[in-house]
């Protein structure tokens, strides 16, 4: 399957919500990606194919590390690679500008854990209570460096 990796547009947001929406438990709003877009266009990216945004990343950069807030696939895409690729395409835009990337993702999320390690992740913490209902967090860092 052909896609091409871009920097998202405005008018990509109504389905980049909905794939939000499908893929976590507390989905951001609708204004938190408005605002991702305003404050960090080229690190807000997103994956197209077949005239359909296929799954995003959304990167937040702060002094010298890029947060990814957010990255999803929509799932009939998934175990395609197309978040690897949306990290990897993140790397070379960001590398030699930040030293590193973090990101949280839940402790029962084995699957995605399991990704991040793979992709040369390590987790540096717990966050206790992260999330909404009290779960914990894992925070995972990538150096760039």
């Amino acid at each position: 399957m052909e896609y091409k990796l871009r920097e998202a547009e405005e008018s990509d947001l109504d389905e980049i919500q909905r794939i939000e929406e499908d893929s976590f438990p507390d989905p951001f709003s609708r204004w938190n990606f408005l605002y991702y877009y305003l404050n960090h266009p080229l690190t807000f990216l997103v994956a197209e194919g077949k005239g359909e945004i296929l799954g995003y990343l959304v990167g937040v950069r702060s002094f010298k590390k890029i947060t990814i807030a957010s990255i999803a696939v929509k799932v009939e895409y998934r175990r395609r690679n197309i978040a690897t690729r949306l990290i990897e395409h993140l790397i070379q835009k960001v590398k030699g500008k930040v030293r590193g990337i973090e990101l949280q993702v839940r402790v029962s999320n084995k699957p995605a854990i399991m990704f991040y390690e793979k992709l040369g992740f390590i987790c540096t913490k717990v966050l206790p209570y992260y999330y909404q209902n009290g779960e914990d967090a894992l925070l995972y860092y990538k150096s760039l460096e």
